[in-house]
């Protein structure tokens, strides 16, 4: 490790102090903001320092300063939350951040807007709900994600009991957190003995993701996490788990050295060597991770360069133990976990649609009044999706009628949400995401709403595919791995992906490396006219694009934009 040049943020981790910092000192004076080496740090913590990105240039030419603001990210392993955590998270958006709630694509909580001097005061209030944001964000293992659907069978309570146990194991062990936020005035730099058995001193080179999921059933995305965990079960009884490796979306524009990835099978383990093994990948990550390039230190960079053959010597070498090949699995199939389901105890849950995870309340809908409502009325579970949306869950049935009246009367559910509505994601970007390129979330519904009148045109209203929308490269919404994928470029201008599947076993490819947003909508449109002229029987789009290439699809859309496009 001396013998190379870390990376600043490496250096940064190596001087921490276990992540400690001097967060805590800067916490006491009164600038709106921390210094860098502290912002970096904030990450493990759950937090990220932002400014208003859309007033920062005004402020600027009138020599005025940023208007600084935090984000901060929960940490809620398989998404599962009880209506009094709900609440309380709620109440924190009426006293200490912007008034909204944002259900991430892994299943957490964000809060937005929120003053350095309520940091404190969310982070805190959390801790009291048994409920954390340390290892919500910085590199480490973060949440773990798996189906939200609250069944009530044997696999679905394997996954969820699964997702925790991983989730708690790959916590970190630092007391920092636990000083600065948690106790208060009493944190003391030197007096406190920190260690980190799995992570070490320097953590991982980058972020870590693991999903938990059964091939019926991959609403997770589960393939393009760092470790990606197939549940094995077989008449009634757990076999074991197929693990992957390798999954990551991120890259960055113009480097073609960087790259999305999904996730390549690995090993068979039964249920007693779940565990060790994952925290073999994640110490091979640690320890043979580039620390050097950031751009180049996720887990799919190791696996594409040395092969998941060398990852399974490694880890039998490690643990003295061989493992069997994965196991054949059926086709991935993805689930609609929305409306009215029944759980299989003779309860109900009702998935219920928010776009882009944005719980607030406008002019139209209530949706956070109306929620909120309904949770503290009949008590469900509430489990959060890696689509955005909340599943209500252990309700009784003499309850659902009152609850869609409710529904209804909050304007939360549409009626005829139509199917491109129904699978478009889209991530914050702007104005409060530091990388964002263009605009992701606050273009969402329009781009929806001509989408919608484009298929309806063309007879095509009916065909199911997912549209991706992101404001930078690094790919938060997963756009590489929908059907389509719309990634921001610059102001006003978008890089163009299709040919991904729904089932999320396939990446899309590049057509266009810049479109305006204003030809956005027109671009797509001959993709479509492409697709209905072209298509073979009942040929999904993603499959269809991923047939013709890119080619085709170029010069469909370069008949009409012409030299609008690259």
């Amino acid at each position: 490790m001396n013998s190379i040049i870390l990376s600043k943020t490496e250096q940064i981790k190596t001087d921490s102090d276990y992540l400690a910092g001097k967060i805590a000192s800067e916490l006491q004076n009164s600038n709106p903001y921390f210094e860098e080496n502290e912002v970096q740090l904030l990450k493990f913590h759950g937090t990220y320092q932002q400014y208003n990105r859309d007033t920062a240039t005004e402020l600027k030419q009138k020599g005025l300063e940023k208007e600084f603001y935090f984000m901060i990210r929960t940490k809620i392993p398989a998404g599962l939350l009880t209506s009094k955590q709900y609440i309380e998270m709620d109440d924190l958006t009426n006293e200490f951040s912007d008034p909204s709630l944002r259900i991430t694509t892994r299943q957490t909580i964000q809060f937005h807007g929120v003053l350095k001097g309520n940091l404190k005061k969310i982070i805190n209030t959390v801790s009291t709900m048994l409920l954390s944001t340390y290892g919500a964000c910085g590199d480490v293992v973060r949440n773990v994600t798996t189906i939200a659907a609250p069944i009530n069978d044997q696999i679905h309570k394997q996954l969820r009991n699964d997702a925790l146990k991983i989730s708690s194991h790959f916590l970190p062990s630092s007391t920092s957190y636990g000083q600065i936020w948690i106790n208060g005035d009493k944190y003391e730099y030197s007096d406190k003995e920190k260690k980190e058995p799995i992570y070490g001193k320097l953590y991982l080179p980058r972020k870590f993701k693991i999903g938990i999921t059964i091939p019926e059933d991959n609403s997770v995305d589960v393939l393009t996490n760092d470790i990606a965990i197939f549940l094995i079960f077989k008449k009634n009884q757990l076999l074991g788990y197929n693990i992957a490796i390798g999954g990551g979306l991120g890259m960055t524009h113009n480097k073609p050295e960087t790259f999305p990835y999904l996730a390549k099978p690995l090993l068979f383990c039964n249920p007693l060597d779940l565990i060790q093994v994952l925290e073999q990948i994640v110490k091979i990550q640690r320890d043979y991770g580039d620390r050097t390039n950031r751009k180049h230190a996720r887990l799919k960079y190791l696996v594409a360069e040395e092969g998941t053959k060398w990852f399974k010597r490694l880890i039998e070498y490690k643990l003295n133990k061989n493992f069997d090949n994965p196991l054949k699995l059926n086709n991935l199939k993805v689930i609609d976990h929305l409306g009215w389901h029944e759980q299989g105890d003779g309860k109900w849950y009702t998935g219920i649609f928010i776009s882009s995870g944005r719980i607030i309340d406008n002019k139209n809908k209530k949706i956070k009044t109306g929620l909120r409502n309904i949770i503290k009325k009949f008590n469900p579970s509430v489990t959060l999706s890696t689509d955005q949306n909340i599943i209500l869950g252990n309700i009784n049935k003499k309850d659902k009628n009152n609850i869609d009246q409710l529904l209804e009367q909050y304007s939360i559910v549409k009626k005829n949400i139509s199917k491109v509505d129904r699978w478009f994601l889209a991530c914050p970007a702007l104005p409060t995401c530091g990388l964002a390129l263009s605009e992701a979330e606050r273009v969402r519904d329009e781009i929806v709403r001509k989408v919608e009148e484009i298929l309806l045109k063309h007879n095509l209203q009916d065909e199911k595919f997912s549209i991706r929308i992101t404001g930078c490269p690094n790919g938060c919404a997963r756009p590489y791995a929908g059907d389509i994928g719309i990634v921001g470029r610059a102001p006003n201008l978008y890089a163009l992906y299709s040919g991904g599947d729904f089932e999320g076993t396939r990446l899309n490819k590049k057509i266009l490396d810049k479109v305006s947003y204003q030809d956005l909508t027109q671009a797509l449109e001959q993709i479509f006219l492409l697709f209905k002229d072209q298509r073979k029987d009942n040929e999904p789009l993603g499959d269809f694009c991923n047939r013709v290439g890119t080619d085709i699809q170029f010069k469909k859309i370069k008949e009409v934009l012409d030299d609008k496009i690259q």
